[in-house]
């Protein structure tokens, strides 16, 4: 549960059906980024709260990955042009953290 109140990732995690989600896991989601750096920049968010990296249990460090990788695998099909990718989690105000729930962004490069 979220310790600072209302926090979108959760709101959203409670209600995937409605979401924008494109793919899904055991723990996780993967939510196109609403402000997008690059075409199919996608976040992977998990559904349970967790402030930071150092939160996040192995268990759901673990299925992030998997569900990491089953998303480029699937955009690198969307967008062949892609020539790279950019795994990023800025954690913590100093690094220009926003949402303060674990979540990594996918961000391809072309």
């Amino acid at each position: 549960m979220c310790s600072q109140g209302s926090c979108v990732f959760c709101d959203i995690s409670k209600d995937l059906p409605n979401s924008k989600s494109i793919m899904e896991s055991e723990h996780a989601f993967a939510l196109p980024d609403h402000k997008p750096i690059t075409k199919g920049h996608t976040l992977i968010i998990t559904k349970k709260h967790f402030e930071n990296f150092m939160e996040v249990e192995d268990d759901h460090i673990k299925d992030v990955s998997i569900l990491a990788k089953k998303t480029v695998k699937k955009l690198m099909e969307l967008y062949p042009d892609i020539q790279g990718v950019n795994y990023v989690s800025n954690q913590g105000a100093k690094a220009k953290q926003v949402v303060f729930h674990f979540h990594l962004h996918i961000i391809p490069r072309y």
